[in-house]
């Protein structure tokens, strides 16, 4: 039996599947057992978020849904053969080490936010790999916000009034002014490459004329940053569910929703699944983050096929007042339902939080997945080694057959001169 040997690049420290740790317990939708004999160099120090390999012996750690799905895999298909990659083993090498590789819970994102010495070799890795889903053209397709928002836009995925600020062309004067153009009070600025909510603020239009030192610290600040995302602040996105739908080879899984803790009664932040979730916001989530994914690029294969996508998660927000841009007609009095983000594999899975154990799920999809991508992958190799096999027989036959044309031709020669001689 041929064994593919699959890479997991791993990462994560907020989605655990063991305890102890807040919130709901996998072991009341999942049996965790299949962990027992797992390393504990992939569990995580729950308080430094350091793996075990780094902190003092006899640390307690707990294993994340991302190596834990790897494990999984590991002890139930035997026709895979797992290497659990973490970030500080992150490098071109070893992911070329391996048949394939999958990246689960660590990404471009992170290496921009640790912003340290081992950022290039990682990003490195990510970029220069052609062995890695998502590849880095969808990866970047995603996480360069830009380019799947003005997808979206274009294929008339509703979505927040929006101002692109990139890199190089942009100022905090300049950005104000366009603001102002459209009639917004209210916005906020996000960027590209960024996560866990960094660099995410509110501001109000009045503020920043009445205090231009607001937006030269946030320019200041994050000058590195590729691109803001600005748009207008949408109310009532706060006290609406925000709905998150997760989706494999364009197929959809399952969704969570949940609620800002400034909009509940007891200032926590809600989380509900399955049934539980409103059916008017999964239905709109769904449908628009179907509209949404379809803008997403194929992954590629380095001989140029393609598979369809593994893990995005689709997230989908919901306003119900007044929005005051020019070129926007959304009803307050009704509910509008518009694309909020996309996030690539590497999101959070919200495991505990669900009412089925997705382990299995995921292992499975990631399983089947491996296996139709290092077949694509083998047989475009074998395909390339019959043609070349082909060429050369093709070769050897013309060079044959030209030898054979030019005995014939002295024989005809010698025929010729015998001929003569004779005659005379």
């Amino acid at each position: 039996m041929t064994r593919i040997r699959v890479g997991f690049i791993c990462g994560k420290d907020t989605d655990f599947v063991e305890h102890p740790g807040k919130g709901p317990q996998y072991s009341k939708i999942g049996n965790s057992k299949f962990l027992a004999d797992m390393p504990d160099r992939y569990r995580v120090d729950p308080a430094s978020h350091e793996y075990l390999v780094d902190c003092e012996a006899g640390t307690q750690g707990q294993a994340h849904c991302d190596v834990a799905l790897a494990w999984y895999i590991q002890k139930h298909y035997p026709d895979i053969s797992v290497d659990i990659i973490t970030p500080d083993e992150l490098c071109l090498q070893r992911l070329h080490s391996n048949d394939l590789n999958f990246t689960l819970g660590y990404n471009a994102v992170n290496i921009s936010v640790e912003n340290n010495d081992s950022g290039p070799r990682k990003r490195e890795a990510f970029e220069k790999a052609k062995n890695i889903f998502p590849t880095w053209e969808a990866e970047d397709f995603i996480l360069i916000k830009s380019k799947y928002m003005k997808a979206c836009m274009k294929a008339g995925v509703p979505m927040a009034p929006t101002i692109f600020a990139p890199k190089g062309k942009r100022s905090p004067a300049q950005l104000l002014k366009e603001i102002k153009a459209r009639g917004w009070r209210h916005f906020v600025m996000k960027q590209s490459e960024s996560g866990f909510c960094l660099g995410f603020l509110k501001l109000s239009v009045e503020d920043c004329e009445k205090s231009p030192k607001i937006l030269n610290d946030y320019f200041k600040d994050y000058a590195h940053c590729p691109e803001f995302i600005v748009q207008e602040a949408i109310e009532g996105f706060t006290r609406n569910w925000e709905t998150r739908c997760f989706w494999f080879n364009g197929k959809f899984l399952y969704a969570i929703a949940n609620m800002a803790a400034v909009s509940t009664k007891d200032q926590k932040e809600h989380i509900v699944t399955g049934k539980d979730i409103p059916k008017e916001f999964l239905e709109n989530a769904k449908r628009i983050g179907a509209q949404a994914i379809k803008n997403l690029p194929d992954l590629k294969l380095p001989n140029g096929k393609s598979v369809k996508n593994i893990l995005v998660r689709t997230d989908i927000g919901c306003s119900d007042s007044q929005l005051y841009d020019c070129n926007t007609n959304w009803d307050p009095n009704k509910k509008t339902f518009f694309l909020n983000e996309i996030e690539p594999s590497s999101t959070t899975y919200f495991v505990r939080w669900l009412k089925f154990d997705c382990i299995p799920m995921y292992a499975k999809l990631y399983a089947a997945k491996a296996r139709e991508i290092y077949k694509k992958m083998k047989a475009a190799k074998k395909g390339k080694a019959t043609k070349k096999a082909a060429k050369t027989t093709m070769k050897t036959k013309g060079n044959t057959s030209m030898k054979a044309m030019k005995s014939s031709r002295k024989v005809m020669k010698a025929s010729m001169k015998k001929s003569t001689k004779v005659k005379k």
